[in-house]
This record gives structure tokens, sequence and C-alpha cells, in this order.
């Protein structure tokens, strides 16, 4: 099963180099007479009343920041699109941590990212789609699938990701895709404990059955790297499923797939293990005043507890567009509840449950096609006997301009 999932992850590595993300896809078909180059800055705040997310001892906060941005295009017609991105970002905390807290902050902190996203049409049946973003921060942003660490704490992060989409006949294709994600924490105690790594590939063979319908598999490798002090705690999973796709209207799309998960850990220990996963997804992006995303899945996934190697989770997710005021007024949701399950790995890791729940509300108010304004609510609940359980309210209010 190992020599499987190797020779899985480096076929795909050698076949995909980048990533793939939608905003990409969608800026790509822009007027092709606008700039090359699009100037913004955001000026807000947010309001937390759990900075360290603890039950007991809550410290509120509040951050300022101020985020210059500068977007660099090139686009050569459909063929070619290639956008560079900077992302200073000045951040001022009202109450910042202590030493004797652990992980001290300044009061002012300079961070930033810097994104590259490209797609190349090599032939016109096959298509690249590739990028990466490295990024400083210390916002663990739980609702984009952020750290293992649910407080505020500097981290670097590299994000690389690889989509290649081959069509071999009018009904018959192949997408390759590949992922790759390093976290490295600057607090030298953190590190050794939460410094993490996690690689995907996947394969995704179809075949277009005819009036909409689509016959589709998977096969995928996952890996999970986290040397912590005193073990070695890191996993390797390996995906096979199969399901359909059906294409309703272009812009309303359902997906379900089923099979078959093998778990192997770095600790010797602990023996392999397996279940049923699966996933449904609902995806609808018509041109009307509401849009929404779909997800239900089942199955291995990373773990959000230092002390474990991974979970087995029950994840629904939900995300929202309403336009209450055409081209002026539009508000998202956002929604996460997963229902996860650990072994015992040690006697320090004995297993149990924890439930996740994060609902995220904003509203975006375009004052005109430069200015815009928003605000924003999100709830976080974890319900744990893994780790500390706790609740965290967050308020949040900014100003975007653009020329």
């Amino acid at each position: 099963m190992k020599v499987l999932h190797e020779c899985l992850m480096i076929g795909i590595a050698i076949s995909c180099l980048g990533g793939i993300v939608a905003s990409g896809q969608i800026r790509s078909q822009e007027d092709e007479f606008s700039p090359p180059w699009r100037l913004s800055v955001q000026v807000g705040g947010a309001f937390s009343d759990n900075r360290d997310a603890t039950k007991t001892n809550q410290q509120s906060n509040l951050d300022l920041t101020t985020e210059p941005r500068a977007d660099f295009r090139y686009q050569d017609a459909d063929r070619t699109w290639v956008e560079l991105s900077l992302m200073p970002l000045l951040k001022w905390h009202s109450n910042p941590r202590t030493a004797l807290e652990g992980g001290e902050q300044q009061e002012t902190d300079l961070f930033g990212a810097v994104g590259l996203e490209l797609m190349h049409r090599l032939t016109p049946g096959m298509k690249l789609n590739a990028g990466d973003q490295l990024a400083y921060n210390d916002d663990p942003r739980i609702l984009e699938s952020g750290t293992t660490l649910r407080r505020n704490e500097s981290y670097i992060l590299n994000a690389v990701h690889a989509g290649l989409e081959l069509a071999f006949t009018a009904e018959m294709g192949l997408g390759l895709v590949g992922e790759g994600v390093t976290t490295r924490y600057q607090d030298g105690v953190v590190a050794r404990e939460l410094d993490s790594d996690q690689f995907r590939g996947e394969m995704v063979p179809y075949f277009n059955a005819g009036d909409g319908w689509r016959v589709v598999g998977l096969a995928g490798a996952s890996e999970f790297q986290e040397k912590k002090t005193e073990r070695n705690r890191g996993s390797a999973v390996e995906t096979c499923q199969a399901g359909c796709e059906k294409t309703i209207t272009p812009g309303f799309v359902g997906k379900i797939l089923g099979g078959y998960q093998f778990i192997q850990y770095d600790n010797s220990s602990l023996e392999p293990a397996d279940t049923l996963s699966g996933k449904v997804e609902l995806v609808f992006q018509e041109k009307t005043p509401t849009r929404f995303r779909l997800n239900v899945g089942y199955g291995y996934a990373p773990p959000s507890d230092s002390a474990y190697s991974a979970q087995t989770a029950t994840t629904v997710s939900l995300a929202v567009d309403h336009d209450m005021i055409a081209d002026r007024l539009t508000f998202h949701f956002q929604g996460l509840y997963r229902n996860g399950h650990y072994a015992k790995e040690a006697e320090e890791a004995p297993g149990g449950e924890e439930r996740t729940t994060m609902i995220g509300l904003h509203g975006t108010y375009f004052v005109n096609t430069k200015w815009s304004l928003t605000c924003g609510y999100y709830l976080e609940n974890w319900d744990s006997t893994v780790h500390e359980s706790f609740t965290r309210n967050l308020v949040d209010l900014s100003v975007r301009a653009e020329w």
C-alpha cells in the first residue's frame, strides 16, 4: 500500500507542478482590454472576545489592519493567463499576548503574502492550471481551512497547487490534481509541536454518458506529517472512489462519490486501518440573485489537535451568496459543521470526540465600482474531549478601494 501511495504521489507531482484556483479562471474571462494591473487597499478592524481560543481566562482583542494590494496580470486570449499578487499587511493588536501567557505578540506587526497563479492551454485538449502562495501571518483563518492552532500565532505558510486537464476524446478525459501545504511557526516551542506538512494528489478519470451525465472515478493519496518532540505523528491515506455527476444546467451541477479509504501511521506501534468514505456536492452558480455551494463528506481528515495523526470526520459545509440589491448590496453566508472521531494513539492521546460548528455572515455594500464597505460576524464553537472546548465570537468591519 505504501508503494502504491508513493507511486501515485510521484506520478501526479511530475504531471502537475503548480495550482488551480477558481478566482483565476473567473478573472481570465474579464475584458481583454482592461489594464494589466490593479491596485487596492483595505482598511479595517476585527474584534474577538476570545483571543487565544480558551474555555477559561478569555482575553478580548481588537485588531486594526491596513492591507494594500497590487495585482499584475498577463493574458494571451484564452491560451495563457498569469497573475502575480503582492499583499503586505500591517496589523495592530489592542491586547497583545505577553511572554508569560506564551507566544509573545508585538503590539504592531508587519505581515504579508505573495501569490502567483497561471493557466496555460498546452493543446486544445490539455490545460494546465498552476500557482503558489507564500504567506506570513498570525491569523488561523478557521473558515478557510486554517492551521491546527486556534489562537493567533505567527507562522509562515506555503501552499502550492496543481491541476492538469486532459481530454482524450469528446467523451473521455482525465483530471490530475496535486497540492502541498507547509506550515512553520515562528515561536520555537510552538514549532516543535505544530510545524506540519500536508500533501495530496488525485487522478480523476471521467466518461460523458450524455444528457448531462458524467461517470467519474477517483484514485488519491495524501500525507500528513508532523514530528512532535516525544513521538512521530503522521499518516498516509489512500482513497478509491467512484460515482457520477449531473449537469442540470450550465450553472447547476450535482456530484456524488463513494468508496473506501486506507490509512497507515508513521508511528509503527499503530496498526493500519480503513473506512468507508464519500462525498456529495451541489453547486448552483446561475446568474440569479442567490447562488450556493453545499458539500457533505465522510472519511479520514487531518487532525485539529496536536496529539493525534488523523481523525474520521463527517463534514457539512454550506456557502450562500445573495444579492439583496443588484450590483449594490450582497450578503455572504458560510457555515461548517464537523463531527470528528479520534482513535487511541498513545497514553497521552486516548482518543475521543470533537464537534465543531462555525458560522459566518458578511454583507458588502458597493458604493460604486471603486469603493466598498464590508461588515460581518463569525461564531466558532468547539465541543471536544480531545482538547479544550471553547466558543469565540468575532466581528469585523472594513473599507476597500481599488483603482
